[in-house]
Formats: structure tokens, sequence, C-alpha cells
């Protein structure tokens, strides 16, 4: 399964800028990816993380620093998103915190 982060997007090319103490982290599949304000996840190589599994929706969430906190959005999905096996409302935020899980398809990714 290729799990990858467009490098070229925005998000992408800031991701080496940003230090780990200044964000959160998710975690999936060995990988530690800082948190930016805004990452978008999908099956679509033009999301900023590609996540490489059919349950997984083209444009499927987005990952929303408001404030000091983070959120997820799930936008209006096929298979749902899910926060410590609970279904996130279609085009609703929901707050995360570190160690939350989140389930897109079949792929966990955890906050750290």
């Amino acid at each position: 399964m290729d799990n990858t982060i467009n490098i070229k997007s925005s998000v992408g090319k800031r991701l080496d800028k940003v230090k780990k103490t200044d964000s959160l982290s998710i975690s999936f599949h060995g990988k530690e990816i800082p948190l930016v304000s805004e990452i978008k996840l999908g099956r679509d190589k033009s999301n900023d993380i590609v996540l490489d599994d059919k349950l997984v929706s083209r444009s499927h969430a987005l990952l929303q620093k408001i404030k000091a906190d983070y959120f997820i959005k799930d936008l209006d999905s096929s298979n749902g998103t899910f926060v410590n096996d609970q279904k996130v409302p279609k085009n609703k935020y929901v707050k995360l915190k570190k160690k939350d899980v989140i389930r897109i398809g079949k792929i966990d990714l955890v906050m750290t």
C-alpha cells in the first residue's frame, strides 16, 4: 500500500520547516507527519496525504488548525471518517487531541 505525502503541495513544502514541538503530529504506517494549518486527506494524488485504500474517497477528510486546536472534518466521504470509533458527522468539525485514533478506510492515524 502506497501512502504518500504530496511534496509539491503547499503543505508538503512546509513540512520540513515545522519543528515537532510546534504542533501535534499524526502517525500511520510507521510515518510521523507534523500537522500544519491545513492538510487534505484522500485517495486522489492532489491531496496533501494520499491514502491508497479503495474505501477512502478521492477527497475524504480535512485536518485543520483553528486557533490553538486541531479539528477533523469529513468531506462528505462515501465510507465515513471515525475518531475513536465514533463517526464524524459529514461536513462538521470534530476536535482532536493527543492519542486520538482517526480511521479512514482501513487506515488508522494516531494523533501524537
